[in-house]
């Protein structure tokens, strides 16, 4: 019983920082429901109970979704996919996550500064190519989104707005993948029937926080998630090979 209470809290408290930030649910959640409910449950139930949060933002969301980005990035993704289920079948997983972790690290500190990525068609894809792998093999897409993004310095309402329907997108292709690998378990759905009302609470929560920021505490916030992701993983990483 205390344990699916704390998947519950882990879960509400995600999703309050995704709907603060627009992204964050899975940074936040997957590795803590590892520890909970084993790694392969926790990609999985997240991706599921995340369809969820990221289906609701975007509904609110409504008129503020750069289309052509979302699905731009979310086809590239697609393609990606397969290539992040093989990696996580046979590659170093720490490796993978170090180098991953090193590289948004540096690319945060970069966009802290000023700096800003191109902006266009081509960056959106390589993008999106990039989630894809991270959504199959580490449960964790966001950073190259969050990072294409922010060079085109839309207003929260639009990045928020946008980011969810490139995670709705991608989730439910995620999950498809998942099923058909047959990833998919008893647990995993457990941990998406907990979740499903500590999304809604979390949601909320997170909504009232939202409504009071400016662009540029936005901003400031976005990067903040970005950067801890990258230490998260950094320190995940060194962990995993201690």
């Amino acid at each position: 019983m205390l344990l699916w209470a704390a998947v519950f809290v882990v879960v509400a408290v995600a999703s309050a920082a995704q709907v603060v930030s627009g992204f964050g649910f899975a940074m936040i959640g997957t590795p803590l429901l590892a520890v909970l409910v084993g790694p392969r449950a926790a990609v999985v139930g997240i991706t599921i109970v995340g369809l969820l949060l990221v289906a609701q933002l975007t509904l609110r969301s409504k008129g503020q979704v750069e289309r052509r980005v979302a699905l731009i990035m979310t086809a590239s993704a697609l393609a990606g996919m397969p290539l992040g289920v093989l990696a996580l079948a046979r590659a170093n997983e720490r490796v993978l996550t170090a180098i991953i972790a090193v590289v948004v690290i540096c690319f945060t500190i970069l966009l802290w500064r000023g700096f800003r990525l191109p902006v266009g068609d081509v960056p959106d894809g390589f993008a999106g190519f990039l989630a894809g792998i991270l959504s199959t093999s580490t449960g964790t897409s966001g950073p190259p989104i969050v990072i294409s993004l922010s060079s085109r310095s839309l207003e929260p309402v639009r990045f928020r707005g946008t980011i969810s329907a490139i995670f709705l997108l991608q989730g439910a292709a995620a999950i498809t993948v998942f099923a058909v690998g047959g990833q998919v378990t008893t647990d995993a759905f457990r941990v998406a029937l907990v979740g499903l009302p500590a999304v809604v609470l979390g949601s909320v929560a997170g909504e009232v926080v939202f409504q009071r920021l400016s662009a540029p505490t936005f901003h400031r916030i976005v990067l903040g998630m970005l950067l801890l992701s990258g230490i998260a993983s950094l320190i995940a990483a060194a962990v995993a090979g201690s």
